[in-house]
């Protein structure tokens, strides 16, 4: 997600300068299990926002995980960059998508409360509410855009628009008077006044050497915690000069601080116990122009469904490479859900390789050319080659390896090759009912093993593993192909 992001910090990481830091208070930092996109707090609980949609528990008092308090996946949630919450509602913005996203605090969809960005808004990430606005940091227009959050209209008279040195903005968070605004390659936590919209430089905070603030959150009176872009951990610093006023939470009371006025909306996990298949029924017979079988799957809750497998499937093949002769050798395959991407690894030995066409012809007929009698002179080829893309690939089928000798005298062998495989799948929302499907290579019978489809209830919870696999023999509609090699 952080790609292009870390590319910008590199380059502009040598030319800043660096102020002298808030003072730290390291008894309060957080080392965290895993790196964060966001971090988010009810006052007694810290949350990391995790690249997944899930979120992750640690105790304010001991800093230590909490995995009781763990919420489940937030369906829909493909790139999630920010979170808050009031005490009924989760919001998310995210990387790929042009509205914040609601949930309800059983983690499933409120999209009635969804938030559509401004067309100016088109990289968000930090978002923070006082209960009546809400306002979203934009990495590319270095401004606070603020929406009324009961209408999910926009109210640009309360935008904010940051100071020259806070070009990259991300986290943020407020205590209903200030608002701070985490920057990446400034090192710096800006604090801006939200009345006047002006910045404040008196409550600024400046961070240790090698922290790159990503997140950012307070209790509101004594510490301020910020999520480092790198590393995992949460460093905490006495919270910046300047007086923190009393101010009005989400319920409409005076608190010092926000965070403690609201109950925190993820429930946490009410068991362990994992979804079952009620029902399973095949919908059709797959075909020569797509391969794909289908099957009609409910179960007794509602589960998200998302494939992501790495595969390999290898051929000992053991044949000779003929003097100026050929050799093809295949493989069948069968994958759930949509290839990706992929590469082949090819185990020959001859001795002149440089005189050898390797070719890799995929079932539909997509042909790649993997090594074209190069100027080198290995005796034994042993290496990978990438495939690259092959979302537009029909990869269920029968795949050809072509070995062609076009060097005079010497005969080789083809000991073995290994296809690689990714094989994803866009999350099927949390549902019941799922229409699976499995890209098969030819006639035959076929086993539906949805340990391969990455059933989770919301909780996380895998599929019961003691659920009975699912054999479903079918015919292939059609001939098969026939692909032309040299």
């Amino acid at each position: 997600m952080f790609r292009w992001l870390v590319l910008a910090v590199l380059v502009a990481a040598c030319c800043i300068p660096m102020a002298d830091a808030q003072q730290r208070d390291s008894s309060k930092d957080f080392t965290l299990a895993y790196h964060g996109h966001a971090i988010w707090s009810d006052g007694s609980t810290m949350y990391t926002l995790q690249p997944g949609g899930q979120l992750y528990a640690y105790l304010m008092s001991n800093q230590q995980r909490d995995t009781s308090q763990d919420s489940g996946w937030l369906p829909g949630a493909i790139d999630p960059v920010a979170i808050w919450a009031s005490s009924s509602t989760i919001y998310l913005t995210e990387n790929i998508n042009d509205k914040i996203l609601a949930y309800h605090t059983n983690n499933t969809r409120d999209s009635s409360k969804d938030i559509t960005l401004a067309s100016g808004n088109n990289a968000p990430a930090g978002i923070w509410s006082n209960g009546a606005t809400m306002w979203v940091a934009d990495h590319d227009d270095d401004k606070l855009y603020a929406y009324t959050l009961s209408s999910k209209s926009r109210d640009s008279s309360k935008d904010i628009t940051l100071a020259s040195g806070n070009a990259l903005p991300w986290g943020i968070w407020s205590d209903g008077t200030t608002i701070w605004v985490a920057d990446i390659n400034a090192f710096q936590i800006y604090a801006y006044n939200i009345s006047t919209k002006q910045p404040d430089s008196s409550k600024n905070l400046s961070t240790v050497s090698g922290n790159r603030p990503l997140g950012v959150w307070s209790d509101g009176t004594t510490t301020m915690w910020v999520l480092d872009f790198t590393v995992s951990k949460l460093y905490a610093y006495v919270m910046p000069s300047g007086p923190v006023g009393q101010s009005s939470g989400p319920s409409g009371q005076s608190s010092s601080s926000t965070a403690q006025s609201q109950s925190f909306l993820v429930t946490p996990l009410p068991d362990t116990t994992p979804p079952t298949v009620v029902s399973v029924e095949r919908t059709g017979n797959a075909t020569t122009a797509d391969h794909a079988l289908t099957w009609n799957v409910t179960f007794n809750e509602p589960v998200v469904v998302n494939v992501n497998m790495h595969i390999n499937y290898t051929s000992v093949a053991n044949v000779i490479i003929p003097d100026l002769g050929a050799v093809n050798n295949t493989m069948s395959v069968d994958v759930p859900g949509t290839v990706t991407g992929g590469s082949v690894s090819v185990d020959l030995e001859h001795f002149i390789t440089a005189g050898l066409l390797i070719e890799l012809v995929a079932p539909d007929c997509t042909k790649f050319t993997i090594h074209n009698q190069t100027t080198t002179f290995p005796y034994k080829l042993r290496q990978p080659y990438d495939l690259g893309d092959l979302s537009g690939v029909g990869a269920a089928g029968q795949w050809e390896l072509h070995v062609s000798d076009h060097a005079k005298h010497w005969n080789g062998t083809l000991n073995s090759w290994t296809l690689y495989l990714e094989s994803e799948d866009a999350s099927h929302g949390n549902e019941i009912a799922h229409t699976i499907t499995r890209h098969v290579a030819g006639p035959g019978e076929y086993t539906l093993s949805l340990d391969e489809y990455g059933v989770r209830d919301w909780a996380g919870n895998p599929l019961d593993d003691t659920d009975p696999e699912v054999n479903e023999p079918y015919h292939m509609i059609g001939a098969a192909r026939t692909c032309q090699t040299q």
